[in-house]
């Protein structure tokens, strides 16, 4: 974690080493299928089985660290945690206490329920387990960083000849990481078309899709170490081996054509023609006249280098930074505050902080630098947290030109 150092509004350094999870690259996660190779032929494109290389793949999941995170009972409700029989999910009153439940508060789990189901043939899906497991969270971590997408981790256990889902697809890219027993998956030829919204459940629904989900494309016996990649809307279904597996599967869902909207009103909301009323639809010319217009300055922020940036801010806002608190090391803070007006701007070729006399072009930190120019004082550090991915260089820079500019000092905190 950076440190305050030499001269007080300087980035440098690190603290005391402290305890950090084993650094996950994607071609050890991979291997030994090539990285460079998964991106360039399959990502978003066909499936891939990859056997495992045990030697090489770090360690991710087992029974005893699953075991460890079932027994952190606060985490574990009816949503986080999913019963399923003979495809179907089981009633929150069979695994759940609901008991002098408050309204709108998830029921808690009941272990001795769970187990009771699970002796009978249930499958347990725990979702979201990269929150109570660092290592699993290191992975997912890293696929976040590596494709610039939101990942989740959900771990799924079942039994001997068991088949919790029938065939369905995913609204997300898979990585199905086998870890213990083994499970043999099918992959059909059909493909959705990017879907974005779930399907509703029901038999006529699986019914549809066992008649559109085409040829058998391949059969994947997984086990342990083997990797299993689907593109998002890929068909498939999977059934448990000899003895009971368990598996990992981390959902890579990157940014989509559709968050372009919400960042280009943001963008707009700065412009007073889109704030201005539209002219009344009775009259066609005049709204014709207006929306070509307005569709010729969308076309101009769109393909603006200021607008590039702001997709790849939202695309870094996907990817959580690794947890690291640094513990029992604490930060030396240095305080500053605006000793001039300043406020940012966006022009198509860039942001700027702009004041009187000057301005200073900004790149991917502009909302780090416009926050800091609203706050009556503010610490760098606190700054650098606001934003996912920041370059701290960059920042530096920028601070040291506000500070040269006479737009920021430093000051102390009272």
């Amino acid at each position: 974690m950076p440190r305050i150092a030499g001269r007080k509004h300087e980035l440098a350094g690190s603290v005391k080493e402290c305890y950090r999870p084993r650094i996950v690259q994607f071609a050890d996660f991979i291997a030994p299928f090539d990285a460079a190779a998964f991106r360039a032929d399959h990502f978003g494109k066909r499936p891939l089985h990859v056997r495992g290389d045990v030697r090489r793949r770090p360690e991710i999941f087992d029974w005893a660290r699953f075991n460890e995170a079932l027994a952190v009972t606060p985490y574990w409700n009816e949503e986080s945690l999913k019963v399923y029989y003979r495809s179907r999910a089981a009633l929150r009153e069979n695994y759940c206490d609901t008991a002098d439940l408050r309204p709108g508060t998830p029921a808690p789990v009941n272990p001795a329920k769970v187990r009771a189901l699970l002796g009978l043939g249930a499958s347990l899906i725990a979702n979201h387990i990269h929150r109570v497991c660092p290592p699993v969270a290191a992975v997912a971590g890293m696929l976040e960083r590596e494709f610039s997408a939101r990942v989740f981790a959900n771990v799924y256990c079942s039994f001997q000849g068991v088949q919790a889902f029938q065939t369905h697809f995913d609204l997300h890219d898979v990585f199905a990481v086998q870890v213990e027993g083994e499970k043999t998956w099918r992959v059909y030829e059909s493909r959705a078309d990017t879907p974005i919204n779930p399907l509703p459940p029901g038999d006529e629904v699986e019914k549809w899709l066992v008649a559109s989900r085409g040829k058998l494309l391949f059969e994947a016996q997984m086990r342990p170490g083997d990797i299993l990649y689907l593109p998002r809307g890929q068909y498939h279904d999977a059934l448990t081996g000899a003895r009971a597996s368990l598996h990992v599967t981390f959902g890579v869902a990157p940014a989509t054509g559709l968050a372009l909207f919400a960042l280009l009103e943001k963008s707009l909301l700065r412009e007073s023609e889109f704030r201005e009323y539209l002219p009344d639809a009775r009259s066609v010319r005049d709204l014709g006249e207006r929306l070509a217009k307005l569709a010729e300055r969308v076309t101009a922020v769109m393909t603006s280098p200021a607008f590039a940036v702001d997709v790849m801010n939202h695309q870094r806002d996907l990817a959580r930074p690794p947890a690291d608190y640094g513990l029992p090391a604490q930060l030396k803070t240095t305080w500053y505050s605006v000793a001039r007006r300043a406020q940012v701007l966006r022009r198509d070729p860039a942001y700027a902080a702009v004041f009187e006399g000057g301005e200073i072009v900004l790149g991917a930190d502009w909302p780090t630098v416009e926050w800091m120019l609203k706050q009556r004082v503010f610490s760098l550090e606190d700054a650098a947290a606001r934003q996912t991915g920041l370059d701290r260089a960059e920042l530096q820079r920028h601070l040291d030109q506000l500070i040269h500019a006479g737009v920021l000092v430093e000051t102390e905190m009272r």
